[in-house]
């Protein structure tokens, strides 16, 4: 559907546009040929590890959207948002042996030197983008990160697949892509690289451990963070609560441990918690969004929060009992 010429939001729109079908039909020949296994929608601030996940099971990985994430933690700047760890890119690049980067360029010449030389080697990346410009829910309504596949490069613009909400090639010229990836959604040219596939292959057992040594390695400086984060809301200075970050990594936990429980039943109950407080840290993030920031929802949502402290502490200990039984 191409935009209404009446539309208000074309005056914002920019070069390049040419509605939801992403731009030019024509895909070059010269494209990677990447199909992704991982489509459709999930859970909010997930898009990012679903990309990667499609850059691995590309590479040769096995049931990479359960297996790709096995840190659990906090980061924060002082700022509304409460990210997850960030930590998963490279503890998967070490658990797996298989050479995944994150990076943020600095400019639009170096994304531009990045892209081209990545595919021009026959590898495709995952980027960040501005959903505000692109084909999603949040076209037109809200700037918003947003991650999608890069298949193709050349001088006139990229080819894209948004697995999320069109998994398919979709031509962006350039002066539109860069309005893409120059935004501050885009979180300054936020790119996942990934050169080869896995090396190693860890068992179960290895999995568990790693998500162990994780928490405990980190264990500090993640309750100083949550710690911190929850104190900041509840003296009312942080704004809006911001918890999706933290939201996604526990989904993604607790897919690994729903894969590995599949093999090794007695994961089950770290399965049902991870599950649990998943639900509930995206409680947490939807009430803040709709909340409008009153002041009595700012007081339930920090009440929320400290359960869910002490939640993480459980399944911190159902963590190292799983742990001690495997070497008991």
């Amino acid at each position: 559907m191409n935009p209404d010429p009446a539309d208000p939001r074309r005056c914002c729109m920019p070069p390049g546009w040419s509605g939801r079908d992403g731009g030019v039909s024509t895909v070059p020949q010269t494209d990677i040929d990447i199909v992704p296994v991982y489509t459709g929608t999930t859970p909010f601030g997930t898009c990012y590890q679903q990309c990667v996940a499609n850059l691995a099971a590309w590479h040769g990985l096995p049931d990479a959207e359960d297996v790709l994430v096995t840190t659990w933690g906090f980061g924060w700047d002082g700022g509304s948002v409460l990210r997850g760890s960030d930590r998963w890119v490279t503890a998967a690049a070490g658990l797996y042996g298989m050479p995944l980067q994150e990076r943020r360029l600095g400019s639009a010449e170096e994304l531009l030197a990045v892209e081209t030389a990545e595919v021009a080697a026959g590898r495709p990346l995952a980027a960040a983008v501005d959903a505000y410009w692109l084909p999603s829910e949040y076209e037109g309504v809200e700037h918003i990160a947003h991650c999608v596949l890069v298949s193709g490069r050349d001088e006139h613009g990229v080819t894209v697949i948004d697995p999320m909400n069109h998994p398919e090639p979709a031509r962006y010229g350039e002066e539109r892509w860069r309005t893409l990836r120059s935004a501050d959604a885009a979180d300054g040219f936020r790119t996942f690289l990934l050169a080869a596939g896995p090396t190693r292959k860890p068992s179960a057992q290895d999995l568990v451990r790693a998500v162990h040594a994780d928490r405990r390695d980190h264990r500090e400086s993640d309750a100083t963070a949550l710690a911190g984060y929850i104190e900041a809301c509840d003296t009312g200075g942080p704004g809006t609560i911001d918890v999706s970050g933290v939201a996604a990594e526990r989904h993604f936990l607790g897919r690994l441990f729903r894969h590995l429980a599949d093999v090794e039943p007695e994961l089950e109950p770290l399965a049902a918690e991870a599950a649990s407080l998943t639900r509930r840290w995206y409680l947490v993030h939807t009430l803040s969004r709709e909340s409008g920031g009153s002041p009595e929802g700012l007081r339930r949502l920090v009440r929320m929060l400290r359960d869910l402290q002490s939640r993480e502490e459980r399944l911190a200990v159902l963590v190292d009992e799983a742990v001690a039984a495997m070497v008991a």
